[in-house]
């Protein structure tokens, strides 16, 4: 597989992707990005993954929504895509930036608690140094 290629129909699947996501299936979704596509070797498959910001219902929600408009996601792609075999798109929800959010959160508990149980050092007396005074000739 070329890997221009593949490059360059994962660009123009993720902006169909998109458009369709505004312009057909906004109402029913939650607030969803498109993370990555992933093509197979023959480019006969695509896995599209995605995360939503909100509440739990609402990743349940889109996922339905999703499964449900697979078949005509699949056609609009079909129709813009001027290849002979175009890939099909299968969803998958992307927890990475959840997981990312939680490694961050506890990056900064660790921080936190080093700040709390870190003695401070007194501070060292000023050592006051006398000068030598240089001898006038």
């Amino acid at each position: 597989m070329s890997e221009l290629r593949a490059v360059r129909i994962s660009d123009i699947l993720r902006k169909k992707i998109f458009e369709i996501f505004t312009r057909y299936l906004r109402d029913d979704m939650g607030f969803t990005t498109i993370t990555e596509i992933k093509l197979t070797p023959d480019m006969r498959c695509a896995t599209v993954f995605y995360s939503v910001l909100g509440t739990e219902e609402d990743k349940k929600k889109t996922s339905k929504v999703l499964y449900e408009a697979r078949p005509f996601i699949n056609s609009q792609i079909g129709r813009t895509l001027h290849i002979k075999f175009p890939p099909v798109v299968r969803f998958e929800y992307d927890d990475t930036p959840e997981r990312a959010t939680k490694v961050l959160e506890l990056l900064n508990q660790i921080e936190e608690e080093k700040l709390e149980h870190t003695p401070e050092l007194p501070e060292e007396p000023r050592r006051n140094k006398k000068r030598s005074k240089k001898s006038k000739k």
